[in-house]
């Protein structure tokens, strides 16, 4: 291999990581445990991009950052990342966005998310109006298949 080559192969291996997070976010979800001591509090967070590369980020206590944090990555298959675009377009969150709740709950863990579809954010809030709860369940329900098995201890606790 000339020296040519060698550079070329050289760059497109060490751009292949930065071309993969440039990629347009399909999918987010977040989880916490709620308010409790930083002892057993923890946080999580899950990016899915439209090239399928997933970063699962995870950290106890009230950290962001540091030995407490630790990133995951996998990727997600094409069958799951038309899944989520399915059931975010079949919604009807991009038309009529959820409803905040009637009462709003204190306290305890909470699961949201969002999604990106042609080009609009939809927001897919932890709390929703019981009417709207089908509607922003299905899409999420479509986020948490398309993350992989070995991730459910980060999300569950």
């Amino acid at each position: 291999m000339n020296r040519l080559a060698r550079s070329l192969t050289l760059a497109a291996l060490l751009a292949t990581p930065a071309l993969a997070q440039d990629a347009p976010v399909l999918a987010e979800l977040w989880a916490n445990n709620g308010s409790l001591p930083p002892e057993f509090a923890w946080e999580t967070g899950v990016t899915i991009h439209d090239n399928g590369q997933l970063t699962l980020r995870h950290c106890r206590g009230y950290e962001t950052d540091g030995p407490a944090c630790k990133t995951r990555k996998a990727k997600v298959g094409a069958d799951a990342l038309e899944a989520i675009r399915a059931a975010a377009k079949t919604s009807g969150l991009h038309d009529k966005p959820a409803r905040p709740p009637e009462v709003v709950m204190v306290g305890g863990a909470m699961t949201g998310g969002l999604v990106w579809l042609d080009g609009q954010r939809i927001d897919l809030p932890a709390e929703v109006h019981e009417d709207d709860l089908d509607r922003v369940s299905g899409v999420m329900r479509a986020i948490r298949a398309a993350i992989p098995d070995r991730f459910d201890r980060f999300l569950d606790d």
